[in-house]
């Protein structure tokens, strides 16, 4: 119904707009002003409202972008509530309070699994496990996790040894609503396997000794002969000093077996020879004053372990010791 009456006022509208604007023509040509007059009904007297401004247009929303290296809001949550104190023995049942394992060569993670058992009458509920360290992981289900009367669960623990050495000992302490309980991983990590030396390795070395038979006790070669020997008295420091040469499964040819001699030894022939080395040759000088690793104190050691453990041979003739050459006294990288 409404629709017919705007179409009819629609046409009444347009009818009057052409009579009126006939009349103001006719008005205009006869040289007298308008007619005050007004035709078009306005749409209240049709019986129709006025139209309305439109709505205002939304107001937008201004979001702050969060600035770099800000914290999100923290919205609050209900945690299920820890209960202070260890846990009770009658509790929680654990196969082992300390887990431990020794890596293999190579390796760099250690998995390490506590098993448990709930011996009480009621359902415990563990609500979160915290480690000491960042290396230590647990695998865990969804928290809280609910451990009914009876039933048993298994804790994995994952440690992560990479770029570390030795034995380490972390903690786990698993959180319930019964009260807290500590458990220990320990890891030993073993040292790294020497490289062995290939054949042109050694005969570079020595070349080098040939040149400078100190080079043994600088740069990279004091790894092996300088730092091993800190320390050391006796029968150790000729293991680290003399037995890395002397018995060496690719000693050189111009390296002596000490125990083969074909000549008398004696205490003055060891410490000659420790303290000196000998010119053109391998064997460097050890003494400190020589610019070698050794003090007097782990020298007079060394020769008492010589002297006892190899005794001069019966009946040969005891070889004269050279004129001491000095060497250019330096100190060997690693030495004190």
């Amino acid at each position: 119904m409404k629709k017919r009456f705007v179409l009819a006022w629609t046409v009444l509208v347009s009818a009057v707009w052409q009579v009126e604007t006939a009349a103001l023509a006719q008005a205009t040509f006869a040289g007298s002003n308008p007619p005050s007059i007004r035709l078009i009904p306005t749409p209240s007297e049709v019986g129709l409202s006025a139209p309305q401004p439109p709505p205002p247009a939304p107001r937008p929303i201004q979001v702050r972008p969060l600035q770099p290296g800000a914290a999100f809001p923290n919205f609050p949550v209900t945690p299920v509530a820890t209960a202070p104190g260890p846990l009770p023995p009658d509790i929680i049942v654990w196969d082992e309070d300390l887990k431990e394992s020794t890596l293999a060569p190579g390796e760099v993670h250690s998995l390490l699994t506590f098993n448990f058992t709930n011996v009480s009458s009621s359902d415990v509920t563990i609500t979160h496990v915290q480690t000491s360290c960042g290396c230590t992981t647990p695998r865990l289900p969804q928290m809280p996790w609910k451990v009914a009367a009876g039933r048993h669960g298994e804790i994995p623990v994952v440690m992560n040894m990479a770029g570390r050495s030795g034995t380490i000992f972390k903690t786990v302490t698993v959180n319930t609503d019964k009260g807290w309980k500590m458990l220990t991983v320990k890891t030993t990590i073993p040292p790294a396997s020497p490289t062995a030396m290939t054949a042109n390795e050694r005969l570079r070395n020595q070349q080098l000794v040939l040149a400078d038979r100190q080079a043994v006790f600088k740069g990279d070669c004091a790894r092996c002969h300088v730092e091993p020997v800190i320390g050391k008295m006796g029968k150790d420091l000729y293991t680290a000093a003399c037995g890395i040469c002397h018995e060496a499964e690719h000693r050189a040819e111009m390296v002596p077996d000490l125990t083969a001699l074909n000549h008398a030894t004696s205490a003055e022939y060891w410490r000659h020879w420790i303290t000196h080395g000998k010119v053109g040759s391998l064997m460097p000088a050890f003494a400190h004053a020589q610019g070698g690793p050794l003090s007097e104190a782990q020298i007079t050691s060394l020769v008492d372990y010589l002297v006892k453990a190899m005794p001069s041979k019966p009946g040969a003739a005891s070889p004269s010791l050279p004129a001491v050459v000095p060497t250019k006294a330096s100190a060997p990288s690693g030495g004190r």
